[in-house]
């Protein structure tokens, strides 16, 4: 790898918990239905003050103010630690495991984790999967079938039509069975989207994975909070996206 990637990602790891930063303000003003870029700069969403700068330098600031606003008192958002930590913790894994690798691979290993991640959080607030992110994940991992050597055309082809056969079967069954939506159609169209990125062999693999996470998250919630939790909707997403990422790491490095 040239030094100038070399730095390059350099800047892609320090710079990864102020783009998180800027994603979950995007995020936030969406779910209080403001305009993103008004205003343009950061202000608390409760007494509306102007932040100064050190009080929107990533991860720190939040430490340092215990996570809340310094003028009002109200708790931030726990959407912004969440992104900035979880760009930050993504950058460097991909960096970490993928040393060895190409700039490209490396770079698109990241982006995937910041596309996942803010997927991941719109699911655990709105319990839904927008099709305008689900398919463009597919359509790009169709493209990095036919365009990289990491997995076959033909592999990512019948990895999405697996996945979606697969979710088709288990969101239809459980609806028939159980009278109530399970597996929603955004966590479907997922699944076929992350099966056109790994390619059909590793898709039980993914799909297991994801379960298991999942049920083990579900067991914990009922352990800690009691049996009501069972009739608890999960956000499914999350799970996938952690799961496939990790899947995608494996089958690359």
């Amino acid at each position: 790898m040239l030094a100038i990637e070399q730095n390059f990602l350099m800047f892609f790891v320090v710079s990864a918990p102020f783009f998180g930063s800027c994603i979950s303000t995007i995020l936030t003003r969406a779910q209080r239905q403001q305009t993103i870029l008004n205003p343009i700069f950061s202000n608390c969403s409760k007494c509306s003050h102007h932040l100064p700068f050190f009080h929107k330098i990533p991860i720190f600031s939040y430490i340092a103010l215990k996570g809340k606003c310094s003028f009002c008192g109200i708790s931030i958002t726990w959407i912004h630690i969440t992104l900035e930590i979880g760009f930050l913790i993504s950058s460097l894994l991909a960096v970490a495991i993928l040393f060895n690798q190409t700039f490209g691979v490396i770079l698109l290993t990241i982006f995937l984790a910041w596309i996942f991640i803010p997927l991941s959080t719109f699911d655990i607030q709105k319990k839904r999967l927008p099709d305008i992110i689900t398919v463009p994940i597919a359509c790009a991992g169709f493209l990095q079938g036919y365009f990289l050597p990491y997995v076959m055309f033909f592999d990512c082809l019948v990895g999405f039509i697996l996945g979606f056969a697969f979710g088709t079967i288990v969101s239809v069954s459980y609806s028939r069975i159980r009278r109530q939506t399970g597996l929603g159609w955004g966590d479907v169209k997922l699944i076929a989207a992350i099966g056109a990125w790994i390619g059909w062999q590793f898709v039980p693999w993914f799909i297991l994975l994801a379960s298991v996470s999942a049920l083990t998250y579900g067991i914990f919630q009922i352990i800690k909070h009691g049996k009501h939790m069972a009739n608890e909707r999960i956000p499914f997403g999350p799970f996938l996206c952690g799961s496939s990422w990790l899947v995608w790491l494996y089958t690359i490095s």
